[in-house]
């Protein structure tokens, strides 16, 4: 589906964050400033609009992101990569640079930009005529970014979902995306991300009244496109966009579909706009001087117009404008031929063909709903049971968890080591009774932090009760287990203490217990550890190596 991009949207024009309730009103949200590398990466994309080639700056960009280790940037100059292989037409670099830019998303826990790749992906596979795989992305894309907080990207990503519903012919839904859209911009202060929005609803609206008209709702398909076309029509900001051709394009089509415009002037005011309109809102307009003349029984100056707009589109197989064309063209046949049986025959199939389409259409968009639903209720049962499983002060994992993963060690085989550690805050009663239990739960908050930070990517850190932490370490051996002992007791007395309170000085006493078997000794084991350092004299470390098997050196 050709369309004007919104970072821009690129798919559509040939072709990280998760703070904020889906209720809450975005009006409250503050916007985060772009960053240079995608206010870099974005500049490119009004050039690319007005004909030049940016592939070559785009990933310049890329490759200096990466220098800078700027997942933001380089994701903002792949989107850029990516529509500059999309207005050129060359699709061949496009999937590999979709997932690329899921992949660094996903790494860096970038949802939006995750979105925006999901769904480009999404219409790639629509295009190889995978619509359920397609219909699976779009999904997934939406969800990811159902929570997401106002920004510019996420007018990207919400355009792309709406123009990857569009295509699915899942109007009412590409309809609801543009309605968040509309509540984004109030905050979003962007005239591109503005005229793309205004662009893309009007393109949704030609699209469903095409397909309205071909359901033989031609009343429907008439007031929306009315409708719609009155309401771009205020928008101050497309008469100076880069997308004004293509969106005077659509409105043209949606005055000829309503009779408000005749067939000379409109063919005109087509050959005015030229070679600058988009293939899609120029085989929209042939398609409605052609419906025009057919109404006229001027049958062969529709076939013509039927004839320039395949010619348009046939090469790059737009939906729904081909399909319209190539159903026109047979219903032209058999009202100028009436009593040619085989024509009749012929029509009475595409009849019955369109109401299978317009039925399977209503079915990919409750199996769409169903897909959200199903996937919205996951990821609140998943949050209830992680919320279940942590500490809801320190956000690390709470003792039922904490008790699981003690569990678990019974089934550990043997010869592989794990490390055990317990600590505990010295003197942090005192901190308590002195200053309070507010400035108690901060320090155990930022003493979460502080382990959290020292330890591995696989090592659970919780907190069993009070100001006792547990760290588990799996593949740890008995060298591997003072280096981590030492590194936590360095990160906790270098960490600015004092900045919570200067009177706040933070130690800690540490139990560490390794083992290769007898992996269920590992917890009293640690803890009797964690005794013998208080008793030895607190701020360090005792430690405890269990089982028979010896680690190789």
């Amino acid at each position: 589906m050709v369309a004007t991009p919104a970072f821009g949207d690129a798919a559509a024009t040939a072709g990280p964050v998760r703070s904020v309730s889906r209720a809450t009103n975005p009006v409250r949200n503050r916007v985060p400033p772009v960053p240079a590398s995608v206010a870099a990466a974005r500049r490119l994309l009004p050039l690319l609009y007005a004909g030049q080639d940016v592939s070559g700056q785009a990933h310049r960009l890329v490759e200096a992101a990466r220098a800078d280790a700027d997942p933001e940037g380089e994701c903002a100059a792949l989107y850029s990569a990516l529509a500059s292989a999309s207005v050129a037409q060359d699709h061949r670099r496009s999937p590999s640079l979709a997932s690329t830019m899921a992949q660094v998303a996903a790494e860096h826990g970038l949802s939006t930009w995750e979105s925006v790749a999901r769904q480009y992906t999404a219409r790639l596979k629509l295009g190889d005529g995978h619509e359920d795989t397609a219909l699976n992305g779009v999904v997934a894309a939406e969800l990811l970014i159902d929570e997401a907080a106002p920004s510019v990207e996420l007018t990207v990503a919400l355009n792309g979902i709406a123009l990857t519903y569009l295509r699915l012919g899942l109007f009412e839904d590409s309809e609801r995306i543009f309605a968040r859209l509309v509540e984004i911009m109030i905050v979003v202060d962007d005239e591109w991300a503005r005229v793309t929005l205004v662009y893309n609803r009007l393109l949704n609206q030609a699209a469903w009244g095409l397909s309205l008209e071909r359901a033989g709702s031609r009343h429907d398909a008439q007031h929306r496109l009315r409708t719609a076309a009155a309401q771009a029509r205020t928008s101050p900001n497309m008469a100076r966009s880069h997308a004004r051709h293509n969106f005077e394009a659509l409105c043209l089509f949606a005055d000829l579909m309503n009779e408000r415009r005749g067939i000379d002037t409109a063919r005109e005011a087509l050959a005015l706009l030229g070679g600058r309109v988009n293939a899609e809102p120029r085989s929209f307009v042939h398609f409605a001087l052609a419906h025009r003349l057919a109404d006229l029984g001027r049958f062969d100056e529709a076939r013509a117009e039927i004839a320039r707009g395949l010619a348009t589109v046939h090469s790059i197989e737009v939906e729904p404008a081909f399909s319209m064309l190539v159903w026109l063209r047979a219903r032209i046949a058999v009202r100028a031929e009436p009593d040619h049986e085989g024509l009749r025959d012929a029509w009475s199939y595409a009849e019955l063909a369109t109401e299978q389409v317009w039925e399977l259409r209503v079915r990919r968009r409750e199996a769409a709903q169903d897909r959200l639903r199903i996937g919205r209720m996951r990821r609140d049962h998943e949050r209830v049971e992680q919320a279940a499983l942590e500490d809801p002060l320190t956000r690390t994992a709470n003792r039922r968890r904490l008790d699981r993963e003690r569990a678990s060690l019974l089934d550990t085989d043997p010869g592989r080591w794990i490390t055990v550690a317990y600590l505990d805050i010295d003197d942090f009663k005192t901190i308590n009774d002195t200053h309070g239990h507010e400035l108690g739960d901060t320090v155990l908050r930022a003493l979460a932090q502080v382990l959290d930070a020292s330890t591995r990517d696989g090592d659970l850190v919780g907190r069993y009760g009070g100001d006792e932490f547990v760290v588990i370490a799996h593949d740890c051996a008995p060298q591997d287990a003072d280096l981590l002992s030492d590194r936590l007791l360095r990160a906790i007395r270098a960490h600015p203490w004092s900045e919570l309170h200067e009177a706040v000085v933070i130690r800690a006493s540490l139990g560490l217990a390794s083992a290769d078997t007898e992996h269920h000794r590992l917890f009293p084991a640690a803890d009797a550890a964690l005794y013998d350092a208080k008793r030895a004299g607190r701020d360090r470390t005792e430690r405890r190596v269990l089982g028979e098997l010896v680690p190789e050196p």
